[in-house]
């Protein structure tokens, strides 16, 4: 009976198992503790992240749950780092590549035009708010780095940057050049929550960070805020075959991990794509503002999905300190809450799942099966462990139902040689 419900719930998840020994590897992870929630909780209340100003004197804390946290179980993953004997996100750099993130974790304001990076900072590891206590980053633990090319996304007032390719090149330029001096450690994820249109050095400089051996993870997209906002002609509500792959960089670059929006509802701002490997929450994020405090991530968008991504993946390799970025990426999507349909052009493997990635043994992890999977497609398709009887049953079947037609055909001529 065990053993039915442990391959109910490994089947459920549409993820791949192999057999190991006495069917080791169909057991169900440990249960959840009762102190940490398995269902979203109250949805967080507090002063929109983007909306919050180096200036506000009047600094409220946020009330409700870190919901986008508990439905990924963060707090279970970080305290399975904790019985190991880590922080969570111990010894990985997280390089974040935007507005600049200031002093996120400091209790004095953040100087800087725009709260997004410090927002997406805040996210991977910002500090927990004390009061109501709420668990704010994802990995507290990680080192987190700077590298600032933009000061507003749009109508940038003058004297200020905007996202654009060649600012971007030159941004991953500098950090493919601190990878290369061995300035950022040897678990380096850095992470692009912004889009731009392709350019042949942006490729490069995309290229020079994978090789490098570096876990690139990039937003797939949003919807732009109004006409003539990149890329154009995609604003409003998806039209029927939607794919916008190839317009979006860094994500469309297949050696960067795409993130897409797993909140219902968020068609209406975020673009549909093929390239999408992966999908978070993108929404009710607790984070941290400008002004010091706390604040709420909204509306939905790859951009705070992308850094729960980069969050989660340097909690995992924080457990998994031998794994190359190449086989992080494998277990990454290997335990996404993918159904084991056809491809999500929203969601792409799947939710990531850090309890799962920490926990579950990937036999795919082995030299055969490190190059990294094709983009947008879901786990593959379980094993069936009980094909083999079920098609021995069908030909018993077949073999009993055909005896029975002969014996009622014989039973007349039988009856009358009485």
């Amino acid at each position: 009976m065990r053993l039915g419900h442990a391959l109910g719930r490994v089947l459920a998840r549409g993820t791949a198992v192999t057999l190991v020994g006495a069917f080791g590897a169909l057991a169900a992870p440990p249960a959840v503790s009762p102190a940490f929630s398995t269902a979203p909780g109250q949805p967080p209340v507090g002063a929109p992240c983007l909306e919050v100003t180096a200036t506000t004197t009047d600094v409220r804390p946020v009330k409700g749950d870190n919901t986008a946290n508990l439905s990924l179980h963060v707090a279970e993953a970080q305290a399975l780092a904790g019985k190991a004997g880590r922080a969570p996100g111990e010894g990985v750099t997280v390089v974040v590549v935007d507005s600049g993130i200031g002093a996120f974790r400091g209790p004095g304001p953040v100087d800087l035009p725009s709260g997004h990076g410090v927002a997406v900072a805040g996210i991977i590891a910002g500090p927990d708010q004390p009061d109501p206590a709420i668990g704010v980053g994802i990995a507290p633990g990680a080192t987190v780095r700077d590298e600032r090319f933009y000061d507003s996304s749009e109508r940038a007032q003058e004297g200020q940057q905007v996202p654009t390719s060649a600012a971007l090149a030159a941004a991953l330029g500098r950090v493919a050049d601190q990878r290369a001096g061995g300035g950022l450690g040897g678990r380096v994820v850095v992470v692009v929550p912004t889009q731009v249109p392709r350019s042949p050095e942006l490729a490069t400089q995309v290229a020079r960070l994978v090789d490098s051996g570096a876990l690139v993870v990039a937003a797939s997209g949003d919807r732009p805020a109004s006409d003539g906002g990149f890329p154009d002609g995609y604003q409003g509500e998806p039209k029927k075959g939607e794919d916008a792959a190839d317009l979006v960089w860094p994500a469309a670059d297949p050696g960067v991990i795409a993130v897409g929006v797993s909140t219902p509802g968020s068609s209406g701002t975020v673009l549909r794509s093929s390239d999408i490997d992966l999908a978070a929450p993108g929404a009710e994020a607790v984070s941290r503002g400008r002004d010091g405090g706390w604040c709420v991530v909204g509306p939905a968008s790859t951009a705070w999905a992308a850094a729960q991504v980069a969050g989660v993946a340097a909690l995992v390799w924080s457990m998994h300190p031998d794994e190359s970025a190449a086989q992080l990426r494998t277990r990454l999507e290997q335990t996404a809450s993918g159904n084991g349909g056809p491809s999500s052009p929203i969601t792409g493997y799947g939710v990531v799942q850090p309890v799962e990635a920490i926990q579950r043994e990937i036999a795919e992890m082995g030299a055969e099966r490190q190059d990294r999977v094709e983009p947008a497609r879901p786990p593959r398709v379980q094993a069936d462990v009980l094909a083999g009887a079920r098609h021995d049953a069908i030909w018993w079947g077949l073999g009993g139902g055909a005896a029975l037609i002969v014996l009622l055909i014989l039973r007349p001529l039988l009856s009358r040689r009485r």
